[in-house]
């Protein structure tokens, strides 16, 4: 994980100065809808978060070039239980990772391209929202979560399409997870089982 954060952190910094005649770095942020893995997951589960960070694109070719990512990113998923008799509300199950994307760019158009690669992530922290009514009586709590129930490394796969409007870019990602998000024979399993991390990414940034 070090090994690939140092890697990450040099083609940020270096990265647009080797190809200073076409490579570009800037800022990107956006709307996440997280969701994770689990049995009887639904559109209801998915938890509106954001993130935000820096990129550096280096061309490789007229087609072709690779966008190492530093991103904030806040997944989870979000739990209903209006159904309750008891209870009335929700719950946001809420995970702050680092990500460290990198990218594949294949360059379809002058403005439009074709991003995909993998994806390293460290779990910064965890916690629970909680936001509803108890018999009747309006009850709200944010609960930190230990960081010891959960995988502190997550990976996995992103895909998207990227629009530059020069100099501004939008697009949108899929991300999805390859590790499960709770420790095996831990407490957190119990509750989510093998659930791994499912977001969709819909971003703006501006190059400099």
């Amino acid at each position: 994980m070090k090994k690939f954060i140092v890697i990450t952190l040099m083609l940020l910094g270096f990265g647009s100065q080797m190809y200073a005649q076409n490579g570009y770095s800037g800022i990107k942020g956006g709307l996440n809808l997280a969701s994770l893995s689990t049995d009887g997951n639904s559109d209801k589960n998915l938890k509106m978060g954001f993130h935000a960070g820096v990129f550096t694109k280096i061309p490789l070719s007229e087609s072709l070039a690779i966008q190492p990512e530093l991103l904030y990113s806040g997944k989870g998923i979000k739990l209903n239980f209006d159904e309750s008799m008891v209870a009335d509300g929700e719950a946001k199950f809420n995970l702050h990772y680092i990500d460290l994307p990198v990218k594949l760019v294949f360059n379809l158009a002058e403005d439009f391209s074709f991003e995909v690669g993998p994806y390293v992530s460290y779990l910064m922290s965890a916690n629970v929202d909680t936001d509803g009514e108890v018999f009747g009586a309006d009850f709200t709590s944010e609960d930190e979560l230990d960081r010891d129930h959960f995988n502190s490394i997550d990976y996995g796969f992103s895909a998207g399409l990227g629009f530059d409007l020069d100099p501004m870019i939008v697009g949108f990602n899929y991300n999805l997870g390859l590790k499960q998000v709770a420790n095996s024979n831990d407490v957190a399993e119990d509750l989510i089982g093998d659930a791994k991390n499912m977001v969709i990414q819909a971003y703006v940034g501006f190059k400099f």
